[in-house]
Parts: C-alpha cells; structure tokens; sequence
C-alpha cells in the first residue's frame, strides 16, 4: 500500500474543496 500516494490525493481533494468555498464566498480575480 502506497501511503504516500494515499496522503497525497486526500492532501489534493481537501485543498480543492477549500479552494472551491473560498472561491464561492470571496471571488478573487487571481489576474
């Protein structure tokens, strides 16, 4: 079992849900 792999996926949905409700409560123009 790759546990890297593992911590790595989770690391990516967590910081995309994130990343999605900071985007919905403040719309930041990253231009």
């Amino acid at each position: 079992m790759e546990v890297i792999a593992y911590v790595f996926i989770l690391a990516c949905l967590i910081g995309l849900f994130f990343f999605a409700i900071f985007f919905r409560e403040k719309p930041v123009r990253i231009k």
